[in-house]
């Protein structure tokens, strides 16, 4: 655990890490007013495919954004996009599986 932490300080990889994260909750509204209407229905494999297809625009506007305001590397923008992408899915999929687990409330009038 200790070389993987000097591994992980050295490459920066925690300062990629934090600026995914902030990247996918930037982009986790749009991506979830786009992807909501479907992935109730879906498998979780589906979902993550589904949301993967449909948020890739949007967090490539997003992650440009923050690579250059956080002056990293253009080399590091693949690493960046999967720590993104995995951070963004796993929001999506949580807030699918959150949303489930409340049942709909069917109200009657007395």
């Amino acid at each position: 655990m200790v070389i993987k932490t000097l591994i992980q300080r050295l490459t920066g990889e925690a300062k990629l890490k934090a600026i995914a994260e902030q990247v996918a909750n930037s982009c986790a509204g749009i991506v979830w007013d786009k992807v909501s209407h479907r992935v109730h229905s879906m498998t979780t494999p589906q979902a993550q495919g589904y949301v993967r297809g449909r948020a890739g625009r949007t967090v490539k506007v997003q992650l440009e954004q923050a690579i250059l305001r956080n002056g990293i590397a253009k080399s590091r923008r693949t690493k960046m996009m999967e720590f993104t992408m995995n951070s963004l899915i796993n929001m999506m999929l949580d807030r699918k599986h959150e949303q489930q687990l409340v049942p709909a409330v069917d109200r009657r009038a007395a």
